[in-house]
Protein backbone atom coordinates (compact mmCIF):
# COMPACT_ATOMS: atom_id res chain seq x y z
CA UNK A 1 0.00 0.00 0.00
CA UNK A 2 1.18 3.58 -0.87
CA UNK A 3 3.00 5.39 1.87
CA UNK A 4 0.35 8.49 3.14
CA UNK A 5 3.37 11.02 3.92
CA UNK A 6 5.07 10.50 0.59
CA UNK A 7 1.63 11.97 -0.88
CA UNK A 8 1.40 15.50 0.87
CA UNK A 9 -1.71 16.90 -1.35
CA UNK A 10 -3.90 13.73 0.53
CA UNK A 11 -1.50 14.21 3.95
CA UNK A 12 -3.00 17.69 3.64
CA UNK A 13 -6.17 16.91 3.12
CA UNK A 14 -6.97 14.31 5.54
CA UNK A 15 -5.96 16.18 8.78
CA UNK A 16 -7.74 19.38 6.79
CA UNK A 17 -10.50 18.96 9.46
CA UNK A 18 -8.29 21.86 12.32
CA UNK A 19 -9.49 25.82 12.24
CA UNK A 20 -6.02 27.09 11.04
CA UNK A 21 -7.16 30.73 12.14
CA UNK A 22 -8.05 29.84 15.25
CA UNK A 23 -5.28 28.23 16.00
CA UNK A 24 -2.46 31.06 15.56
CA UNK A 25 -5.05 33.20 17.19
CA UNK A 26 -4.52 30.98 20.42
CA UNK A 27 -0.46 30.72 19.66
CA UNK A 28 -0.29 34.81 19.55
CA UNK A 29 -2.10 34.70 22.77
CA UNK A 30 0.37 32.62 24.31
CA UNK A 31 3.14 34.54 23.49
CA UNK A 32 1.54 38.09 24.44
CA UNK A 33 0.91 36.46 27.62
CA UNK A 34 4.15 33.92 28.10
CA UNK A 35 6.68 35.06 25.95
CA UNK A 36 9.81 36.65 27.45
CA UNK A 37 11.26 37.94 23.53
CA UNK A 38 9.84 39.50 21.19
CA UNK A 39 8.53 36.83 18.20
CA UNK A 40 9.67 37.18 14.70
CA UNK A 41 10.92 33.78 13.74
CA UNK A 42 8.81 30.75 14.07
CA UNK A 43 9.81 27.64 14.14
CA UNK A 44 7.81 24.37 13.15
CA UNK A 45 9.68 20.61 14.13
CA UNK A 46 7.65 17.75 12.21
CA UNK A 47 6.66 20.56 10.06
CA UNK A 48 4.89 18.53 7.19
CA UNK A 49 2.66 19.90 4.92
CA UNK A 50 3.10 23.18 7.09
CA UNK A 51 -1.14 24.08 7.55
CA UNK A 52 -0.12 26.75 9.69
CA UNK A 53 2.57 28.26 7.62
CA UNK A 54 1.08 30.52 5.29
CA UNK A 55 -1.39 32.21 8.22
CA UNK A 56 1.91 32.34 10.63
CA UNK A 57 3.36 34.55 7.60
CA UNK A 58 0.53 36.46 6.88
CA UNK A 59 0.60 37.56 10.50
CA UNK A 60 4.28 39.23 9.69
CA UNK A 61 5.92 36.11 11.43
CA UNK A 62 9.27 34.32 9.55
CA UNK A 63 8.75 30.93 9.36
CA UNK A 64 11.09 27.66 9.13
CA UNK A 65 9.56 24.14 8.93
CA UNK A 66 11.64 20.95 9.65
CA UNK A 67 11.12 17.74 8.39
CA UNK A 68 12.67 14.89 7.68
CA UNK A 69 10.58 13.49 4.65
CA UNK A 70 12.01 15.93 1.24
CA UNK A 71 8.43 15.22 -0.48
CA UNK A 72 6.95 17.26 2.35
CA UNK A 73 9.65 19.80 2.25
CA UNK A 74 9.23 20.39 -1.66
CA UNK A 75 5.10 20.30 -1.35
CA UNK A 76 5.29 22.94 1.54
CA UNK A 77 8.09 24.82 -0.89
CA UNK A 78 5.72 25.12 -3.64
CA UNK A 79 2.98 26.49 -0.78
CA UNK A 80 5.24 29.33 0.04
CA UNK A 81 5.79 30.15 -3.29
CA UNK A 82 4.69 33.38 -2.89
CA UNK A 83 6.34 34.19 0.05
CA UNK A 84 10.02 33.04 -0.24
CA UNK A 85 11.63 35.95 1.67
CA UNK A 86 9.67 35.05 4.81
CA UNK A 87 9.82 30.87 4.75
CA UNK A 88 12.85 28.71 4.86
CA UNK A 89 12.48 24.85 4.98
CA UNK A 90 14.75 22.30 6.28
CA UNK A 91 14.33 18.59 5.93
CA UNK A 92 16.12 16.96 9.35
CA UNK A 93 15.25 14.83 12.15
CA UNK A 94 13.15 16.56 14.94
CA UNK A 95 15.46 14.06 17.69
CA UNK A 96 18.55 15.78 16.35
CA UNK A 97 19.01 19.11 14.35
CA UNK A 98 20.62 22.04 14.29
CA UNK A 99 20.31 25.51 12.90
CA UNK A 100 22.82 28.65 11.99
CA UNK A 101 20.61 30.84 13.76
CA UNK A 102 18.55 31.31 16.88
CA UNK A 103 14.15 31.11 16.78
CA UNK A 104 12.21 33.44 18.81
CA UNK A 105 9.32 30.69 19.19
CA UNK A 106 8.95 26.81 18.73
CA UNK A 107 5.62 24.54 18.03
CA UNK A 108 5.06 20.90 17.54
CA UNK A 109 1.58 20.64 15.91
CA UNK A 110 -1.08 17.70 16.15
CA UNK A 111 1.06 15.04 18.54
CA UNK A 112 3.88 15.14 16.06
CA UNK A 113 6.42 14.48 18.29
CA UNK A 114 8.08 11.34 16.90
CA UNK A 115 10.52 9.52 19.38
CA UNK A 116 10.64 5.86 20.86
CA UNK A 117 12.64 6.02 23.45
CA UNK A 118 14.11 8.16 26.35
CA UNK A 119 17.19 8.76 24.65
CA UNK A 120 15.26 10.58 21.64
CA UNK A 121 13.37 12.49 24.35
CA UNK A 122 16.31 14.08 25.55
CA UNK A 123 18.50 14.71 22.78
CA UNK A 124 15.16 16.29 21.04
CA UNK A 125 14.68 18.93 24.49
CA UNK A 126 18.91 19.57 23.95
CA UNK A 127 18.44 19.84 20.03
CA UNK A 128 14.96 23.04 20.29
CA UNK A 129 17.45 24.10 23.53
CA UNK A 130 20.04 25.41 21.60
CA UNK A 131 17.99 27.07 19.19
CA UNK A 132 15.42 28.51 21.09
CA UNK A 133 16.13 32.09 22.65
CA UNK A 134 16.12 32.40 25.96
CA UNK A 135 12.94 33.36 27.61
CA UNK A 136 11.30 32.07 24.34
CA UNK A 137 8.52 29.70 24.48
CA UNK A 138 7.85 25.98 23.26
CA UNK A 139 4.70 25.68 22.17
CA UNK A 140 3.31 21.26 22.25
CA UNK A 141 0.20 20.10 20.43
CA UNK A 142 -0.86 16.95 21.87
CA UNK A 143 2.31 16.01 22.75
CA UNK A 144 1.47 14.40 25.74
CA UNK A 145 -0.15 11.08 26.99
CA UNK A 146 -2.49 12.53 29.74
CA UNK A 147 -4.96 9.16 29.50
CA UNK A 148 -3.59 5.40 30.24
CA UNK A 149 -1.75 3.99 26.85
CA UNK A 150 -5.06 2.20 25.36
CA UNK A 151 -6.32 1.18 21.51
CA UNK A 152 -7.86 3.95 20.21
CA UNK A 153 -9.81 3.95 17.09
CA UNK A 154 -11.38 7.43 15.02
CA UNK A 155 -12.73 7.93 11.87
CA UNK A 156 -13.27 11.04 10.08
CA UNK A 157 -14.11 12.47 6.70
CA UNK A 158 -12.48 15.54 4.77
CA UNK A 159 -13.40 17.11 1.09
CA UNK A 160 -12.01 19.69 -1.26
CA UNK A 161 -15.19 20.25 -3.80
CA UNK A 162 -12.76 22.61 -5.77
CA UNK A 163 -10.56 19.82 -6.94
CA UNK A 164 -13.23 17.23 -6.78
CA UNK A 165 -11.62 14.91 -3.99
CA UNK A 166 -12.76 13.26 -0.97
CA UNK A 167 -11.27 11.33 1.41
CA UNK A 168 -12.19 8.67 4.14
CA UNK A 169 -9.58 8.61 7.64
CA UNK A 170 -9.17 5.58 9.94
CA UNK A 171 -7.17 6.32 12.50
CA UNK A 172 -5.79 3.27 15.30
CA UNK A 173 -3.35 2.98 18.19
CA UNK A 174 -2.70 -0.37 18.90
CA UNK A 175 -0.50 -1.36 22.03
CA UNK A 176 3.01 -2.55 20.88
CA UNK A 177 5.10 -2.90 24.38
CA UNK A 178 3.90 -1.42 27.01
CA UNK A 179 7.51 -2.19 29.29
CA UNK A 180 9.00 0.13 26.30
CA UNK A 181 5.66 2.33 26.38
CA UNK A 182 5.64 1.83 22.60
CA UNK A 183 2.28 1.73 20.47
CA UNK A 184 1.33 1.58 16.54
CA UNK A 185 0.12 4.41 15.53
CA UNK A 186 -1.43 3.62 11.79
CA UNK A 187 -3.42 6.15 9.75
CA UNK A 188 -5.70 4.37 6.66
CA UNK A 189 -6.73 7.15 3.98
CA UNK A 190 -9.04 5.71 0.77
CA UNK A 191 -9.09 8.71 -1.40
CA UNK A 192 -11.74 9.78 -4.08
CA UNK A 193 -10.16 11.82 -7.00
CA UNK A 194 -12.72 12.45 -9.78
CA UNK A 195 -14.40 9.21 -9.13
CA UNK A 196 -10.97 7.28 -8.93
CA UNK A 197 -10.23 5.31 -5.63
CA UNK A 198 -6.80 5.32 -4.21
CA UNK A 199 -5.72 3.39 -0.63
CA UNK A 200 -2.59 4.75 1.76
CA UNK A 201 -1.62 3.95 5.30
CA UNK A 202 1.11 5.30 7.34
CA UNK A 203 2.14 3.15 10.46
CA UNK A 204 4.76 3.62 12.71
CA UNK A 205 5.89 2.59 16.35
CA UNK A 206 5.85 5.64 18.73
CA UNK A 207 6.56 6.36 22.15
CA UNK A 208 3.88 6.80 25.02
CA UNK A 209 4.77 10.61 26.81
CA UNK A 210 2.68 10.72 30.49
CA UNK A 211 3.36 14.08 32.15
CA UNK A 212 5.29 13.39 34.91
CA UNK A 213 8.20 11.71 32.67
CA UNK A 214 7.68 14.86 30.05
CA UNK A 215 8.50 17.37 33.14
CA UNK A 216 11.63 15.80 34.15
CA UNK A 217 12.81 15.21 30.51
CA UNK A 218 11.91 19.08 30.00
CA UNK A 219 12.79 20.95 33.22
CA UNK A 220 14.84 18.98 35.43
CA UNK A 221 17.38 17.16 32.20
CA UNK A 222 16.41 20.40 29.66
CA UNK A 223 16.86 23.86 30.05
CA UNK A 224 12.87 24.80 30.16
CA UNK A 225 10.58 25.75 32.90
CA UNK A 226 6.65 24.61 32.64
CA UNK A 227 4.29 27.51 31.83
CA UNK A 228 1.45 25.31 31.94
CA UNK A 229 -0.98 22.95 30.20
CA UNK A 230 -4.59 23.53 29.13
CA UNK A 231 -7.17 21.56 27.46
CA UNK A 232 -8.79 21.90 23.94
CA UNK A 233 -6.28 24.79 22.99
CA UNK A 234 -7.79 26.86 25.38
CA UNK A 235 -6.57 29.27 27.94
CA UNK A 236 -8.77 29.18 30.16
CA UNK A 237 -8.99 24.99 30.47
CA UNK A 238 -5.94 24.72 32.53
CA UNK A 239 -5.58 20.32 33.08
CA UNK A 240 -6.17 19.05 36.09
CA UNK A 241 -6.08 15.08 35.43
CA UNK A 242 -9.85 14.87 36.25
CA UNK A 243 -11.33 15.82 32.92
CA UNK A 244 -11.72 13.91 29.37
CA UNK A 245 -8.77 15.79 27.18
CA UNK A 246 -9.18 16.33 24.07
CA UNK A 247 -5.69 17.95 21.90
CA UNK A 248 -4.01 19.31 24.97
CA UNK A 249 -1.71 22.28 24.40
CA UNK A 250 1.90 22.46 26.60
CA UNK A 251 3.88 25.23 27.18
CA UNK A 252 7.20 25.34 28.00
CA UNK A 253 9.64 28.26 28.10
CA UNK A 254 13.54 28.70 27.72
CA UNK A 255 15.53 29.68 30.65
Amino acid sequence: MRSLYNHPKYYDLAFSYRNITSEVDTIEKCIKIYSKVPVQTVLELGCGSCPHMLEIVKRGYTYVGIDINPRMIQYSLEKAYNHQDKVKLVQASMVDFELDHQVDFVCTMLGSLYVQNTEQLISHFHSVSKILKSGGLYFLDWCVDFSPLTDVSDYWTTEDSLLNIFTEVNYRLRLHNIVEQLYTETVDVKVTENGRVRKFRESHLRRAIYPQEFVLASTKLSPFELVGWWNNWNLNKPLTGKERNVRPMILLRRL
